[in-house]
C-alpha cells in the first residue's frame, strides 16, 4: 500500500513539475546546438542505460588535483574577481580551493564532508558551518564549498530516490525526485549529451523546490582513462554568485594527504558560524 501511494505521488509530482518547471525554477535557458553538429552520432539509449552512464561517469573518479584560473562574480565583491588557484577533491564530499593573487592568499575554501570553512584573509574572518544545511541569508558566504564537492561527485544521486527522463533531440534531461514526508519534490536535474554521454549540466534543488546551485561542465578531456571537464562553472541564484574553475595540470586518483582537508585555526581571524 505504501509503495502504491509513493508511486502515485511520484507520477502526480512529474505531471505537476513538467508544465511549470521553467517558470518555478527560473533555470538558465538551454543554449542552441553547436553549429555543424553531426546528428547521425546521436544515440538512442534506455533510461536505465543513461542512469548507469551517469553513475559510472563519476564512480571511477576518487581524487582530483589541478591548478586553475578562477573567476568569481558576485554583488558582494562588486563585480568580477580573477585569480590563480589550486583545486583538491576527494570522495566523499572533501574539497579545497585556494585562490591567490599577487603572491598572497585571496581566499581558502574547504569542506571535509561534514563541516565547511570559508576563509578570507583580507577581511580576517572565517565563515564555518555544517555541510548540506541551510545558511543565513544575510551571511557573507556567497560560495558554498559543500555544494561544489556535491556537484563534482554526483554518482550517488539516485540512491533512495526515484527518477524519470525526457528525451530531446541532442540531449537527455534526467529528473531525480526525493520524498519529503508525503510530498515528492525535485532533488536534482541532469542534462546529458546524447552524442558522447557527457554530463553538461547539473542542477541541485532546495527542499522548497527552488534552485540551490547549478553547475555546467565544458570541454571534457581524457585524463588517465577518465573523462573530466576542463571548465566547471557553478552558479548560486540565492546570492547571484558564479564561480568558474578553468582547470589545468589535472591529475586524478592520486592519493592526497589527509591534512589537505583539515582546517587549521588562525589567531588572526574571527570565526563566524553561519548555520
Amino acid at each position: 500500500m505504501q509503495l502504491k501511494t509513493f508511486i502515485t505521488l511520484t507520477v502526480l509530482s512529474v505531471l505537476l513539475i513538467l508544465p511549470i518547471g521553467c517558470a518555478t525554477h527560473s533555470t538558465r535557458p538551454y543554449i542552441g546546438d553547436k553549429p555543424g553538429l553531426d546528428l547521425s552520432k546521436v544515440q538512442t539509449l534506455s533510461f536505465n542505460e543513461v542512469k548507469e552512464t551517469i553513475r559510472t561517469e563519476r564512480s571511477r573518479l576518487n581524487t582530483l588535483k589541478a591548478k586553475a584560473d578562477i573567476v568569481i562574480t558576485s554583488p558582494g565583491i562588486n563585480g568580477e574577481f580573477r585569480c590563480k588557484g589550486v583545486v583538491r577533491f576527494q570522495k566523499p564530499g572533501k574539497l579545497r580551493v585556494i585562490g591567490s593573487k599577487l603572491a598572497r592568499t585571496a581566499f581558502d575554501i574547504l569542506s571535509d564532508g561534514e563541516d565547511f570553512w570559508f576563509y578570507l584573509p583580507n577581511e580576517k574572518v572565517v565563515y564555518t558551518g555544517k555541510c548540506d544545511s541551510a545558511k543565513k541569508i544575510d551571511s557573507s558566504v556567497y560560495i558554498s564549498p559543500d555544494d561544489i564537492a556535491a556537484l563534482i561527485g554526483y554518482e550517488k544521486l539516485f540512491e533512495g530516490r526515484s527518477a524519470y527522463m525526457e528525451t530531446l533531440p541532442v540531449f537527455w534531461l534526467v529528473h531525480v525526485l526525493d520524498r519529503k514526508g508525503d510530498a515528492v519534490v525535485p532533488y536534482s536535474k541532469l542534462k546529458v549529451n546524447r552524442i558522447d554521454n557527457s554530463i553538461t549540466e547539473l542542477t541541485m534543488f532546495k527542499p522548497d523546490s527552488s534552485i540551490k546551485a547549478q553547475a555546467s561542465f565544458h570541454d571534457y578531456v581524457e585524463t588517465d582513462g577518465q573523462s573530466t571537464p576542463d571548465i566547471i562553472q557553478i552558479y548560486w541564484p540565492g546570492t547571484d554568485t558564479s564561480l568558474t574553475l578553468d582547470l589545468n595540470n589535472i591529475v586524478i586518483n592520486e592519493p592526497l594527504k589527509p591534512e589537505i582537508f583539515q582546517f587549521k585555526k588562525t589567531r588572526k581571524a574571527d570565526i563566524i558560524k553561519v548555520n
